[in-house]
């Protein structure tokens, strides 16, 4: 039987050895699927609170004045980049524009952050509502937990949190507003766990992670975590 030459063309090739780094498409790629240059480049926040991942003032403390002031119900959240370019055109166009590939390297480059941080026993993707995961046909942070698991090797539970009703979009609403909208949306039929990690690609105020962190504290979870690809600026910041 004859392989069509098609098949192992260089363009094909290469994609399926990850030789070319994902972003500039010019270096041979060294880590994440990125060369040096594009993974030193991409936007971080440094120093970071332990506890909601926005930007530290001063390095006294891991922990900022918000947090100390009102803890959030998570213990800490860990996120690789700040939402700033290019991660902010990235997220879009994987929820918007039907462009999941990007999931990959993002995930690789995720794992490459959470370096000695503590290991939860289970990830837990925050969920989409049925409809509109019927819509865009595949829900980001389950993707983005199931290969964080494969890297790190710790199960994913795809089944226990749930959202059995839609909301409106998050982003065009205030605090207050935020908080009424997801009150109550969220449920939990899993076991009470010693420590897991809530995944999800963006945390902008962290209202929801917050809502359903509260949930599970009151099923018995006994330690929360958050891990996110990107954490935008705080309000007004």
């Amino acid at each position: 039987m004859e392989l069509s030459t098609k098949v192992f063309s260089r363009e094909n090739c290469s994609i399926f050895f990850n030789q070319h780094c994902f972003l500039c498409r010019l270096q041979s790629a060294q880590r994440a699927g990125l060369c040096s240059g594009c993974l030193r480049d991409l936007p971080r926040i440094a120093p970071a609170c332990r506890r909601c991942a926005l930007p530290l003032t001063g390095v006294e403390s891991l922990v900022c004045g918000r947090c100390l002031k009102k803890p959030p119900p998570f213990e800490r959240c860990i996120t690789a980049f700040a939402y700033a370019f290019p991660i902010n055109q990235l997220l879009p166009r994987i929820k918007y524009d039907s462009r999941p590939e990007n999931l990959g390297w993002l995930a690789d480059a995720m794992a490459l952050e959470l370096g000695e941080a503590p290991r939860p026993e289970i990830l837990v993707p925050v969920p989409l509502a049925p409809a509109r995961l019927r819509r865009r046909g595949y829900n980001q942070a389950e993707l983005l937990a199931r290969r964080l698991g494969r890297r790190l090797d710790i199960a994913v539970d795809r089944q226990s949190l749930g959202k059995p009703r839609d909301t409106p979009h998050q982003m065009t609403l205030a605090g207050a507003e935020r908080r009424r909208n997801l009150k109550g949306a969220f449920c939990w039929n899993g076991p009470a766990y010693r420590h897991l990690a809530l995944v999800d690609d963006v945390m902008t105020t962290g209202t929801t992670v917050s809502e359903i962190a509260n949930l599970l504290l009151r099923q018995g979870v006994a330690r929360i975590d958050v891990w996110v690809l990107a954490r935008t600026p705080a309000p007004g910041d």
